[in-house]
């Protein structure tokens, strides 16, 4: 089986990952300092599921969350889309790129940090599922 490493990069930094959680409402990756995370909401499983082993394709969320020390902005994707590697395995990639349309949801109205880009590829395996979750957590 090919070994496939997860990312979490901001602003062309890879800031690691610390959690990985997908549940049937979302996908939630927090970096590894615990300061940053995305949350990515789905509502579309069915689509998901009907992508052919093998098979790249661009899937649109409801909501796409990055957070800075848990304030939230809603962010758009420049590129997402899922690919079935298996059966039981996929992957989801999403970038950001343009933040013309940042929602910003806090008082301050923006971070501590300037946006410039945001890269997720997020590996999945079904078989890892406990109680209707997967859950990947790394020690650092």
């Amino acid at each position: 089986m090919k070994h496939f490493d997860n990312v979490f990069i901001l602003n062309d930094k890879n800031i690691g990952i610390s959690k990985i959680e997908l549940n049937k409402d979302e996908l939630f990756v927090v970096d590894k300092n615990y300061r940053y995370s995305l949350c990515i909401h789905i509502y579309n499983w069915k689509e998901i599921n009907n992508i052919n082993t093998g098979e790249k394709k661009k899937i649109d969320f409801n909501e796409y969350c990055f957070n800075e020390k848990n304030e939230s902005a809603l962010i758009w994707p420049t590129n997402c889309y899922i690919e079935k590697l298996t059966k039981d395995s996929i992957i989801f990639y999403l970038d950001f790129n343009d933040f013309s349309d940042i929602c910003y949801m806090n008082k301050r109205n923006g971070f501590d940090i300037d946006l410039k880009s945001i890269e997720v590829k997020i590996y999945i395996n079904y078989n890892d599922a406990k109680e209707g979750s997967i859950i990947y957590a790394y020690t650092i």
